[in-house]
């Protein structure tokens, strides 16, 4: 999943917090000005956008302007470094174990028609 660098700006806020034990944070509290961040994340569950303020007779708040971690959330950067170590992994190093194997067996080859 692909987050803009906003985005992870807010999930390092949120993450803060909620190490210091909020679990819950204002958009004031964060800087955010636009409200179109937050619900992305909201979409890609990595935050639930939390109500405040009054309820009225339908059970909506008054306000959603709160942001709430998940669990997903939580974890969000350390899957997001597996993925970059299997990325690493499978492009960057099998391809050159596989060259420098050919290249022995090739050497060898060679060594032994000679």
């Amino acid at each position: 999943m692909q987050t803009v660098r906003k985005e992870r700006i807010i999930l390092r806020k949120l993450i803060k917090n909620y190490i210091k034990g909020r679990k819950i944070v204002s958009f004031q509290e964060l800087n955010i000005k636009d409200e179109f961040y937050p619900k992305d994340l909201e979409k890609k569950n990595l935050v639930t956008i939390v109500g405040t303020g009054r309820k009225d007779e339908y059970g909506k708040f008054e306000y959603y302007n709160h942001l709430q971690l998940t669990e997903q959330g939580k974890h969000y950067f350390s899957f997001r470094w597996e993925r970059i170590k299997m990325f690493l992994l499978k492009s960057v190093l099998v391809p050159i174990a596989v060259s420098i194997i050919t290249t022995i067996l090739v050497l060898l080859i060679k060594g032994l028609l000679r």
